[in-house]
């Protein structure tokens, strides 16, 4: 990529990070919630959807959306996608119970399956329409540019992240009653600590579908245990959510996106000292 190259690539992500922001809060303008869903809430939903179609229209640029899923070359990683909430949802149930941060009760298999599976269809549908902003659009053009790589997943944090502000009250399964003065900085956090890791494996495989994965099965499996069987103490909400915010979430999916980060940089080390 020359200069002048870099620099249109630069002036697409400023635009794309401007209308993706202006389109989400025009959401609460036209009414609409998540309990209730309007055609606000649904401006909102599929602003990353919209705005990238429109960039990508517009410029004429489909080449790095990453659309097609190329699992036979990428199965570990699709492997790891499916399986990476789940099992850090389990370390955090497990230190949380260990700790007397949270607690679960009431907890059945079946119930929890029941909840679960159709809320799987509806939040990968809604995975889709963010993932093809955010990992199909937004990491693409920073990893173009070649910016340091953290930098990148924290841009893409900080877009993400301020994308779910104007219906932050209404989000119950991420959001509560806690103070959003301290709440907000961990909600900013926890997007840089899961992009590091979406980030990574969309850059990997090429393609945004690990994160929709990722994506949709962290909502649809966190967000029905934290409503129904989860207990967390009172005022350690911080430390023992389930959710974007709680720290040992966010401390699990950091590490694990570093290490696939590390694992990356010293494949393409090792690539580039036979060549």
């Amino acid at each position: 990529m020359n200069d002048a190259e870099r620099k249109q690539t630069m002036w697409f992500i400023v635009i794309f990070s401007f209308l993706v922001t202006v389109v989400a809060w025009i959401g609460p303008l036209l009414g609409g919630s998540p309990s209730s869903p309007g055609l606000g809430f649904l401006i909102w939903g599929t602003a990353p959807l919209l705005v990238s179609g429109l960039m990508r229209m517009v410029t004429r640029d489909w080449s790095d959306v990453g659309v097609k899923p190329a699992i036979s070359k990428n199965v570990l990683w699709y492997i790891i996608s499916i399986v990476a909430y789940p099992i850090i949802l389990v370390l955090t149930l497990l230190i949380g119970a260990m700790i007397s941060v949270s607690s679960v009760s009431g907890f059945s298999m079946g119930s929890y399956l029941k909840t679960v599976l159709p809320a799987l269809a509806i939040f990968f549908l809604f995975a889709v329409f963010e993932e093809f902003g955010w990992r199909g659009y937004l990491v693409p053009k920073l990893a173009s540019i070649g910016i340091n790589s953290y930098l990148t997943h924290a841009l893409v944090a900080v877009i993400w992240a301020s994308w779910h502000l104007p219906f932050i009250r209404e989000l119950s399964w991420l959001y509560t009653s806690e103070d959003l003065r301290t709440f907000i900085p961990r909600l900013y956090l926890g997007a840089f600590a899961f992009s590091i890791l979406y980030d990574e494996i969309r850059i990997m495989t090429g393609t945004f579908w690990p994160a929709v994965l990722m994506h949709s099965i962290s909502n649809a499996f966190g967000h029905p245990l934290a409503a129904d069987y989860v207990t967390t103490a009172k005022g350690k909400e911080y430390l023992g959510s389930v959710g974007f915010d709680g720290l040992f979430m966010i401390a699990f999916f950091g590490l694990l996106g570093i290490a696939v980060h590390r694992w990356r940089k010293s494949k393409a080390r090792l690539s580039q000292s036979f060549t």
